[in-house]
């Protein structure tokens, strides 16, 4: 049973079960040189495909991401089943616009900088956020500054991609289908609402007792509806025809 009250049907990513020895990075990227690929998939409303991304000069896929203007390239992409699994529909080559994009699932973290290429180095502290976007419900652990606000975080317009660890994905549709990832970048753009403290089993006790009062009086009350459905039809009768009787005998 999860938080939600039920055995949700659940995709894990956290483990590389698609033959990668280098869990999403192959061995020209792991250098940090650029020129690498990564394994990723990509959701949308509509949309749930795999495959490699070239990441060219770009070492980590947030900058590769955060950075498209035009299409996101896939190669030797498979279009993935409402069940998570692989379809039959293989595609060699596959061109996706970013802004139709939820969620990027990577099986592997980004490259962490090196000591040469930054002198600083900055403190930060996880923090549990619940992204719901029009078709999917995100929960997942985003990195935010120690001496920064959540909200100041959450209403920032940069990075395109929001950067997430421990993530799970759920569809509103079928709240248990879940796809699960070790890490994702989720689009900005597409978030309608923010939970800052993440998901809590219980609790809520007046909202729900709300909730119940509101349903018992809806049941109780007349189909109003229904009513005014005998009210129209028996108005549409014309008085000055007369019924059949009436017609019958004249």
């Amino acid at each position: 049973m999860d938080e939600w009250g039920d055995a949700p049907l659940t995709f894990d990513r956290t483990s590389d079960t698609w033959g990668s020895a280098s869990a999403g990075f192959d061995d020209a990227g792991a250098v940090g040189e650029g020129g690498g690929t990564a394994y990723l998939e990509l959701i949308g409303s509509q949309l749930w495909v795999a495959g490699m991304a070239d990441l060219g000069r770009f070492r980590r896929v947030s900058d590769f991401v955060n950075i498209v203007q035009a299409y996101i390239v896939l190669r030797d992409v498979v279009v993935l089943s409402r069940a998570g699994e692989a379809s039959r529909l293989v595609l060699p080559e596959f061109r996706v616009l970013p802004q139709d994009i939820a969620v990027v699932g990577q099986l592997a973290d980004d490259k962490s900088q090196s000591s040469g290429e930054s002198g600083s180095f900055i403190e930060k502290r996880p923090h549990r956020l619940v992204l719901l976007t029009r078709s999917h419900i995100i929960d997942g652990e985003v990195f935010i500054q120690v001496d920064g606000d959540v909200m100041t975080f959450v209403d920032a317009t940069d990075p395109k991609f929001i950067p997430m660890s421990d993530v799970s994905v759920r569809w509103v549709s079928d709240g248990k289908l879940v796809a699960r990832y070790p890490f994702a970048l989720v689009q900005r753009s597409q978030i309608l609402g923010v939970g800052t403290e993440g998901i809590k089993d219980g609790g809520a006790e007046e909202t729900i007792r709300q909730v119940a009062q509101r349903n018992a009086q809806t049941k109780a009350a007349p189909d109003r509806e229904a009513l005014g459905r005998s009210v129209g039809a028996a108005g549409d009768a014309d008085p000055a025809a007369g019924s059949s009787e009436e017609l019958a005998g004249t």
